[in-house]
């Protein structure tokens, strides 16, 4: 990695959407979604939490990022599980559930769309990728007492009625 590219992984870390938008007046990045999560995608070195914060951002502009950058993936012909892997490898999720929320939605439109014939809705595909996100995040949970973590028949129960 070049110096010019630790220094623009270390901005980025530290303010993600202030790093893209110097590049952008420097003339080094589009001011295009596409531009961006090809950025994204291919920059060496940046930090994985940042950029999962980034694309969970509520901006129109971050939104359209989020779309961009989930388009990328295929997921044609692979299980839920292991698109939701290969997807969540690619960034750290961030900490705030709406982000969250977006993140997941924006996945499970890209799922069912390579998958119509998995769930019944795309709809049904994202109450799904939340509720294992949740589950993920109370099983590793150190903070969160033994005897208070989700089993697997309350998992079961919290998704019943999901078509």
């Amino acid at each position: 990695m070049t110096s010019e590219e630790k220094a623009v992984a270390e901005r980025f870390k530290d303010n993600p959407k202030k790093e893209l938008k110097r590049l952008m007046a420097a003339g080094a990045l589009a001011d295009d979604p596409e531009a961006v999560s090809k950025f994204l995608l291919h920059s060496k070195g940046l930090d994985d939490a940042a950029m999962g914060d980034y694309v969970g951002d509520g901006d129109p502009f971050c939104k359209q990022v989020l779309t961009s950058y989930v388009g990328t993936f295929n997921f044609v012909g692979l299980g839920f599980d292991d698109s939701l892997r290969k997807f969540l490898s690619a960034f750290r999720l961030p900490g705030e559930a709406q982000k969250i929320e977006r993140i997941m939605f924006s996945f499970s439109a890209q799922y069912f769309s390579h998958n119509p014939r998995s769930f019944r809705a795309a709809d049904t595909a994202f109450k799904f990728a939340y509720s294992v996100i949740m589950l993920n995040t109370d099983a590793h949970n150190a903070s969160i007492k033994a005897n208070r973590k989700m089993t697997k028949a309350q998992f079961v129960h919290n998704n019943r009625g999901t078509p």
